[in-house]
């Protein structure tokens, strides 16, 4: 059974009243002894306060939730760790939401999250979302008086507030890096086309090749879902088109290409030289390891739990979307020379 005050009143004596102002630190008139006998006896006997009761009047929860598409990606589940280490920091709990990449779990989760009296969602919404279905979501929140904070996937609007990475920067570094390495003809294995990550990495490697007059030809663009079995499918479709590299859009699909590549006897870097994107631990540690771009994902998850405090205490921030630099982090599988 959960200690109550009335039982910490009737091992004392004494009453109710002194001991929940001794227990919510606002006893400062009653005597030293009286508050040490009672904190003791607090203590001995196991009491917490009831964070729901307490929520219910300060209007506050100390918890936020955590949507995000899938657990099983590295880069998630590190970005998911970053989140709840920097809650930690601020005494903030956090339930964790995987939508599977669905969008009607985003609907689901925004539901239970809003029924658990949270304080306000970080929100990575599923890669199934549109612009339609993030407007759903968001204003499902906005129903909910629910304050929100767009992290890694977003949508291109000054209304909400977003944390993630210049895309575009980083899909313009994979595809220079290449042509630098002397691989022209470059396919793609890209995310969703209709998520802006997505859109802006395609727009990043057009940038690119537009820079060094290097034809762009959408028959060497496939559309993936960052899953591993979206590189396997990717370079089933690839095979054959003479390309002589391959910029996956995250590093699961670039897996997914090693794992193609290796059942079909195909050398990386020497016969296909391959870039990805995340930068997450297994890409340092594969027999190639992975030329990818680096997201700094601490510092999206960090970034994100700070601007959510602010908002849920009512601080009017004028800057909506921020975006984190990508670096390129150079290793053997894009045949460094």
């Amino acid at each position: 059974m959960r200690t109550t005050i009335k039982d910490i009143a009737e091992e004392t004596g004494f009453s109710i009243t002194t001991i929940s102002l001794v227990l919510n630190n606002k006893g400062e008139s009653i005597p030293k002894v009286t508050r040490d006998i009672i904190k003791k006896a607090a203590k001995e006997m196991g009491y917490r306060p009831n964070q729901l009761a307490v929520g219910l009047i300060k209007k506050r929860t100390k918890t936020i939730g955590l949507i995000i598409s899938d657990i099983r990606n590295v880069f998630f589940s590190t970005l998911a760790k970053a989140i709840e280490d920097e809650c930690h920091k601020h005494d903030i709990n956090l339930i964790l939401c995987n939508s599977n990449d669905e969008h009607k779990r985003d609907i689901e989760y925004i539901n239970v999250l809003a029924d658990k009296r949270v304080d306000g969602i970080i929100y990575g919404m599923s890669s199934d979302s549109d612009v339609d279905k993030a407007t759903e979501s968001f204003e499902l929140m906005n129903d909910y008086f629910l304050p929100f904070v767009m992290v890694d996937r977003y949508i291109d609007s000054n209304m909400y507030f977003s944390v993630s990475t210049d895309h575009k920067y980083g899909g313009y570094l994979a595809t220079k890096h290449l042509i630098e390495q002397g691989y022209e003809r470059i396919g793609c294995v890209t995310g969703p086309i209709y998520l802006k990550d997505s859109i802006d990495r395609l727009e990043g490697y057009k940038c690119a090749l537009e820079e060094e007059k290097l034809m762009y030809d959408d028959s060497i663009i496939v559309e993936g879902d960052y899953t591993v079995e979206s590189g396997i499918k990717a370079m089933e479709f690839l095979n054959g088109k003479d390309i002589s590299a391959v910029f996956a859009f995250n590093d699961m699909a670039a897996f997914g290409v090693y794992n193609y590549a290796k059942k079909n006897n195909i050398s990386i870097p020497k016969d296909l030289a391959l870039v990805g994107y995340d930068d997450i631990f297994f890409s340092e540690i594969l027999e190639t390891p992975l030329t990818t771009i680096h997201q700094p994902i601490d510092k999206i998850g960090t970034l994100s739990v700070k601007i959510l405090l602010l908002l849920i205490r009512g601080n009017k921030l004028r800057k909506k979307n921020y975006l984190l630099k990508p670096y390129l982090t150079i290793r053997k599988s894009s045949g460094i020379k």
